[in-house]
């Protein structure tokens, strides 16, 4: 299987990029330290969190300036369809949340679905070995490992609730850096898909309520879960393996012990439709799981277009101690 399958293809990762800072040094400039008394480091710390590992297993750490002792980390898990972006795209804001709360930076890379060395479901092994990995290093690195928090956008939001949610599910876990728990203190989620088959259903309602134009791709899902070629023109996961659907729906592992959930979509998202974040939201409540639900009306596939303040996620995360 190709990495990339098609031009049109590209179009959609195009889109779906939008939403991320571009460029490591602007990106930690671009917010950091206007909100808060914290300051970050803008040059991070680079680190290969797979021993052996491919160019795409690793990490980039900013540390927080003149703070000693270790800290609450957030983790960031870039957007990019599963199939693209880097670990230098972190937005703006969570520059912000971490000098508001005194957040370590780190953010994460992994191999891309559609990479012949990463079938599903490996890439959900890399962001779990990244987490392990940064417990097992919390020393150096400068991390409290009790307080880890994830933190994602589209793409990376689902592989940032589906770690949240899946600690012991052995599907999901893989074997790089074992012996430390899985288990994190919070996760905050912008614009995910979180069911294939819905999003699937979700996206062709859209097109035939004229809200959305058509798009000329088929739906990434079917990359992330190695599913056949599809009618390009279609969002299509009727051919992919159920038990891998029901996998990749982090609903499906919800149980009152997960940790809370700050979750944020737009109504006018036409890349990942406002109702995947509702159904989400919907089932925490179901499963009796802290969260708060923020929607924007006429929000777009990007925070800067949400009614979200990182002071108010700060202070939602930190509730929870």
């Amino acid at each position: 299987m190709s990495l990339f399958r098609s031009v049109s293809l590209i179009t959609l990762l195009i889109m779906i990029a939008v939403s991320g800072c571009r460029g490591g040094a602007s990106c930690s400039g671009n917010g950091q330290g206007t909100a808060g008394e914290y300051r970050l480091e803008e040059k991070p710390e680079t680190f290969s969190y797979v021993e052996g590992g491919t160019k795409l297993q690793r990490l980039d750490l900013y540390r927080l300036k003149g703070v000693n002792g270790p800290r609450p980390a957030l983790v960031w898990i870039h957007g990019g369809g599963w199939i693209r972006g880097i670990k230098e795209n972190v937005d703006p804001i969570a520059f912000d949340m971490a000098s508001i709360g005194g957040y370590q930076i780190i953010s994460v890379d992994y191999r891309y679905a559609g990479d012949e060395s990463a079938p599903w479901p490996e890439i959900v092994f890399d962001i779990k070995a990244a987490i392990r990995w940064i417990k097992i290093h919390a020393e150096e690195l400068g991390v409290d490992p009790g307080r880890i928090i994830l933190a994602g956008e589209s793409a990376g939001a689902h592989l940032a609730a589906l770690a949240a949610v899946t600690t012991g599910v052995t599907e999901l876990e893989g074997t790089e850096n074992p012996g430390v728990s899985m288990e994190v203190s919070a996760a905050v989620l912008f614009f995910a898909p979180y069911n294939m088959a819905t999003l699937a259903e979700e996206k062709r309602r859209q097109i035939e309520d004229k809200n959305c134009m058509k798009p000329g791709y088929s739906s990434p899902a079917l990359e992330l879960l190695d599913c056949p070629d599809m009618d390009k023109d279609r969002y299509n996961v009727d051919g992919c393996r159920p038990e891998d659907i029901e996998l990749a729906d982090p609903a499906t592992h919800l149980d009152a012990s997960d940790p809370p959930m700050y979750v944020a979509h737009g109504t006018g998202d036409c890349v990942v439709p406002w109702t995947e974040s509702k159904a989400f939201a919907d089932a925490l409540t179901e499963a009796s799981i802290r969260h708060e639900f923020v929607t924007t009306e006429g929000g777009v596939h990007r925070i800067s277009s949400l009614n979200v303040n990182a002071g108010e996620i700060v202070e939602f995360v930190e509730a929870g101690r």
